[in-house]
């Protein structure tokens, strides 16, 4: 190989302004996260440590802002879901939040202690928190907008359809679906194999459901109906697809299932 060919290619201008995409003619190709990928960091993060400088206690009410561009990532740096094979002192983060003092910063955070997300609060974000402050997740980095779909996506359907129990009780499960193939999450439409996806989070839910919430329509279909076959019209969502074949993960979760009375 010719000696010039063995030097280490510059990045190009391009590249350096948007890492992780890909200049094709007058478009852009945003390269799609898989769990190990290498996390591509900004150039400039604070420590958590001198944001928050305080550590809280576990009982502790923790300073809590919104988190943006961010990812979630294992110690050398490999983009990781957060329910993962790892403890929880092995996933850490990175974001840019809003802060009085300092304005917009990127963050270097963890390890991170748990993540939460309130299923019976329609408009509740996921957050996580360290030892030092809560950060409630916004808009991932596009390099990890895939990853946290998957990771986000259950959880989102679980609150689309609580909410639409306690407003609908007596509608039935066709009605909610129309509405439903209407909606976006993070940027792209769910498929009818997202809502089956979620049985099992309900199922989890269902003990901590109000009874009369139990036995509204969509509820009591979903709690209590086999999920369809393919045969008959309902695909795996997309989701589902993708994953298919991969081996199972072991999931480590805190949940928070509190219903607004």
């Amino acid at each position: 190989m010719p000696a010039d060919r063995q030097r280490r290619r510059r990045p190009t201008a391009f590249e350096v302004s948007f890492p992780g995409e890909t200049q094709v003619a007058d478009r852009i190709i945003t390269e799609v996260a898989v769990p190990g990928r290498p996390y591509r960091q900004p150039s400039a993060l604070a420590s958590e440590q001198r944001c928050f400088p305080e550590e809280k206690q576990d009982d502790e009410q923790r300073d809590a802002v919104f988190l943006e561009d961010f990812a979630f990532f294992d110690k050398y740096k490999r983009m990781v879901h957060l329910p993962c094979e790892y403890t929880e002192a092995d996933i850490f983060g990175a974001g840019k939040a809003y802060l009085e003092e300092y304005g917009p910063t990127y963050i270097a955070i963890g390890p991170i202690h748990q993540y939460s997300i309130e299923l019976g609060d329609r408009d509740g974000l996921m957050y996580i928190e360290t030892k030092r402050a809560r950060y409630y997740l916004r808009d991932p980095s596009k390099q990890y907008r895939m990853l946290f779909r998957s990771i986000y996506l259950p959880y989102r359907v679980v609150q689309i359809v609580l909410a639409y129990a306690i407003d609908n009780p007596e509608r039935e499960y066709q009605d909610f679906l129309e509405e439903f193939l209407g909606t976006e999450i993070l940027g792209k439409t769910p498929d009818e194999g997202d809502i089956w996806d979620c049985v099992p989070q309900l199922i989890h839910a269902a003990g901590s459901l109000p009874e009369n919430l139990r036995g509204t329509k969509i509820l009591e279909f979903l709690l209590h109906s086999p999920r369809p076959a393919t045969s008959k019209g309902i695909k795996p969502s997309r989701h589902r697809r993708m994953r298919g074949g991969t081996r199972a993960e072991k999931e480590v979760e805190v949940i928070d299932l509190t219903l607004d009375e």
